[in-house]
């Protein structure tokens, strides 16, 4: 049988412990958002910058838009920080509760299964595996999702600024 790349039923069941950290999970969401939407501002503001402020040679306008893309470059950094720092906490959190789970049920195993069973196997499971399961929430799912959000929101401010040249 071939292994599949994406287990949705997989998935579904590891998501299914995010539900005891439902504001956290959220708070990684919201700050992917504000990622994406920070990532997409800093090029528009350098787009105004120049058109309206350097080229004209305007001091004033272009020292505040210089403050903000400083002000939005700190919120990207403040958001980048967050998101990270969240969705690794989030993450062991929920090896956290998946490792005391495999634990009460192997307490439950009868002695002769752990004659019969490699050790390396056991500690495979119970280490290496579930650090995997860890990886998905701190680098992988939120990752992914942060990437997508910023390319969305950076499709949008094009078709904002010149729908034409976007298509």
């Amino acid at each position: 049988m071939k292994a599949k790349a994406f287990d949705t039923g997989l998935f579904k069941r590891i998501l299914k412990y995010t539900k005891p950290y439902k504001a956290r999970f959220y708070s990684v969401i919201a700050f992917a958002i504000s990622l994406s939407v920070f990532a997409a501002l800093r090029p528009f503001l350098l787009k105004k910058t120049v058109d309206s402020y350097i080229g004209p040679k305007d001091a004033d306008g272009l020292f505040y838009y210089i403050m903000l893309m400083a002000v939005v470059l700190l919120c990207e950094v403040f958001s980048q920080f967050y998101f990270v720092y969240w969705a690794n906490w989030l993450g062991q959190d929920i090896v956290k509760d998946i490792r005391i789970k495999m634990f009460k049920h192997m307490l439950g195993f009868r002695m002769k299964y752990f004659d019969n069973a490699p050790v390396g196997q056991l500690v495979t499971r119970a280490v290496s595996d579930i650090e995997q399961i860890a990886r998905i929430f701190s680098q992988g799912l939120f990752m992914i999702l942060s990437d997508l959000m910023k390319m969305v929101a950076v499709l949008i401010f094009m078709f904002f600024m010149n729908w034409k040249l976007t298509w």
